[in-house]
């Protein structure tokens, strides 16, 4: 979706994309009656983490970063939802829309400061140069990747400790949402730096478009500003709610929630609970600071680590720019073909036949009754008396029929 960064924010943060997980948690009931259908919405969920995840991290425009770690939460709440943790998914989806509104919006303020310009990889240096912007947009990144206290790590812990819980296959969701809060945490921090630390990096990628339209790459680069107060004060706001969003707790949000998706059972009341709950935490967190930790190896400091690894291996690089062929599949699969659909049946058919057809049809059918009435009212009195005899006559027979009838 293309749009203003305002509409990104609300759009990926609080409205429609997130549709269906409320649509999942408020027809709940329907789906508690097949443990499949919840199953599958489990599944799809954490594919889908970890799927949108791995494409995020090598994509260079700052909103498309964003856009995909938009798709990947949404799998975390697909994820909850699919364990029947409908109270963790909703709360998620609450705190969620805390941070990445944030994060998009910081994201534009990145934009406006520096003229227009959406890649990363023409970014750098930011830090001293757009203040609040960058301890805003800081927190909103801390909040994604899970550290606490900060709003996002209360959801997804939320959902992980049910996801663990939830039998055989609870287990391997637990793993691969581990492995996603891993990728997402790298290449949020691999964005921070990107952005904000080292040197500005606009010149010496002037001519790289990186799989960025031409529409946002720049040949002049504007003294990078901090954006004015009537753009940060949302950014401070959304910033605050980031980091104190979450304290909230499940326990009281899912009280909340309780009569419309039934009530969460609190850890401490399961034998052992609470300690699988703070060592389940412990874990997340420290996945957090991996990620983070590897994102400073590969661009904390001017290297080549990342371009060497890249080239290392080609193939896999390659797959996640293209975003594994999606975009061409889809329009294969189903742009095309509605496209070349659309042409001929509303082309040809719907067009040459119908329109065109009836057009001339009626046009026949007028030069039909023209031609007629042109012939009979052709303004001869030789004519007209000839029809006039001949009405006579026909009168005349029809008399007399009736008379020999009667007779």
């Amino acid at each position: 979706m293309e749009g203003p960064t305002p509409v990104s924010a609300l759009i990926h943060a609080a409205t429609m994309v997130t549709a269906g997980v409320y649509m999942i948690a408020r027809t709940h009931g329907i789906f508690d009656r097949s443990p499949f259908a919840l199953a599958v919405v489990a599944i799809i969920g954490a594919a889908t983490a970890l799927f949108a995840a791995t494409i995020g991290l090598v994509q260079t425009d700052i909103k498309r970063v964003l856009a995909y770690s938009t798709i990947s939460q949404l799998g975390y709440m697909f994820l909850g939802c699919g364990v029947a943790a409908y109270s963790a998914a909703v709360f998620h989806l609450m705190t969620h829309a805390f941070f990445k509104a944030l994060l998009f919006l910081a994201a534009g303020s990145v934009i406006h400061g520096l003229g227009g310009e959406q890649n990363l990889l023409r970014m750098g240096g930011l830090r001293k140069k757009l203040p609040v912007t960058f301890w805003t947009m800081t927190a909103g990144v801390f909040a994604i990747a899970g550290f606490f206290p900060f709003a996002g790590f209360f959801s997804k812990d939320a959902i992980l400790y049910d996801a663990f819980e939830h039998g055989t296959i609870g287990k391997a969701l637990y793993f691969v949402g581990l492995v996603t809060a891993l990728l997402t945490s790298f290449y949020m921090f691999r964005l921070w730096y990107l952005a904000f630390f080292g040197e500005s990096r606009a010149e010496a990628h002037a001519g790289a478009d990186q799989g960025i339209s031409h529409s946002t790459l720049h040949t002049s680069h504007s003294e990078p500003h901090e954006s004015p107060w009537s753009m940060l004060t949302p950014l401070v706001i959304l910033a605050l709610l980031s980091i104190a969003g979450g304290w909230i707790g499940i326990e009281r949000f899912g009280n909340f929630l309780a009569p419309a998706v039934g009530p969460v059972i609190d850890p401490v009341l399961e034998p052992g609970g609470k300690s699988l709950e703070i060592a389940l935490g412990i874990v997340a967190v420290a996945v957090a600071f991996l990620g983070w930790f590897i994102a400073h190896l590969f661009y904390g400091s001017k290297n080549k680590r990342a371009e060497n690894l890249a080239a290392s291996l080609p193939a896999v690089h390659n797959a996640l720019v293209k975003k594994y062929g999606i975009d061409e599949l889809y329009h294969a699969a189903i742009v095309q073909p509605l496209t070349l659909g659309a042409r001929y049946f509303l082309g040809w058919i719907g067009e040459g036949v119908i329109i065109r057809g009836s057009a001339w049809l009626l046009a026949g059918i007028a030069t039909l009754l023209g031609e007629f009435l042109r012939r009979w009212q052709s303004g001869n009195l030789r004519s007209y008396s000839a029809w006039l005899a001949a009405g006579a006559a026909a009168l005349l027979i029809f008399a007399a029929y009736l008379t020999w009838m009667v007779r």
